[in-house]
């Protein structure tokens, strides 16, 4: 019976998920996508409609990726950069016509707060409505998501050597699901945020419950509106967790491109000749 009801608690929960896909399925194009008609599928920075989109995950080399999209990728109109304070690298990467044709850190800064996952880019529909909004009017798009993976202890390792050697803590990132952010409750923080987190030891990072390093990967890639997003006490936690995680893996199919920072030469190179930017 316990078999029964989680199947079915799975099924039930993808019929929402096969929904939110449907919904997107015309403006959101997959590698399978690509592959299979390359002629008019590949990405487009000649054409209005054709975006790419950069989901970055921290400690993944996204800060690497991103500044060889707006300082390197050979497109027609490339990215035209400044340094503000601190270096801080700003860019317009549009077409003459106005239009955004990259939405990532460096181009449209964080638009959909800081380190913005699946389901604050993607389900929410944040990407297009702050497009609508910087471009004047409400458009129909074609969205290309990229991201960058990485092998997942050694992400955790740097999470952690990144907090305590440099006190990150990302406090600024918001967690908006379910048209709401999470309450106090819901998301506890691991540290005092008069204080800060850096110093912290190993054991300390790993002995907080609410540690958002804790299989980051995978939690941002999913729709976190499948499990009641940072609600946890309203499912069962192994139903949840394997929600979670085949929501990531059925996302991620959905990918245009995605790299593994263990292989950036290779990586880029796919990148490019799969979205034909060669």
């Amino acid at each position: 019976m316990s078999e029964f009801a989680f199947g079915n608690s799975i099924g039930n929960a993808y019929k929402h998920s096969t929904a939110v896909a449907a919904h997107y399925q015309q403006t959101i194009l997959s590698f399978a996508h690509i592959t299979q008609n390359p002629d008019n599928n590949r990405f487009k920075v000649e054409g209005g409609q054709d975006v790419l989109v950069f989901l970055h995950i921290q400690k993944t080399a996204g800060t690497s990726f991103e500044r060889f999209l707006v300082r390197h990728l050979n497109v027609t109109h490339q990215c035209k950069c400044i340094f503000g304070e601190k270096r801080k690298m700003k860019c317009q990467c549009r077409r003459p016509i106005g239009r955004i044709w990259l939405f990532s850190r460096y181009s449209t800064g964080w638009a959909c707060n800081l380190h913005a996952d699946y389901t604050e880019l993607i389900v929410s529909g944040c990407v297009n409505n702050k497009l609508d909004v910087r471009e004047g009017k409400r458009y129909k798009r074609r969205l290309f998501l990229t991201t960058f993976l990485r092998d997942p202890i050694d992400r955790f390792v740097s999470e952690y050597t990144h907090v305590s050697e440099r006190g990150a803590t990302w406090a600024r990132a918001l967690h908006f699901c379910g048209g709401r952010l999470p309450t106090p409750e819901e998301l506890p923080l691991c540290f005092d945020p008069d204080v800060g987190w850096g110093g912290v030891s190993l054991d300390e990072f790993l002995a907080c419950p609410y540690n958002l390093a804790f299989n980051r990967q995978t939690r941002m890639l999913s729709d976190l509106s499948l499990v009641n997003c940072y609600n946890s006490s309203a499912m069962d936690a192994i139903v949840r967790d394997r929600i979670i995680l085949e929501s990531a893996k059925f996302n991620l199919r959905q990918f245009a491109f995605f790299g593994l920072k263990e292989r950036m030469a290779e990586s880029q190179f796919l990148f490019e000749k799969t979205l034909g930017l060669t």
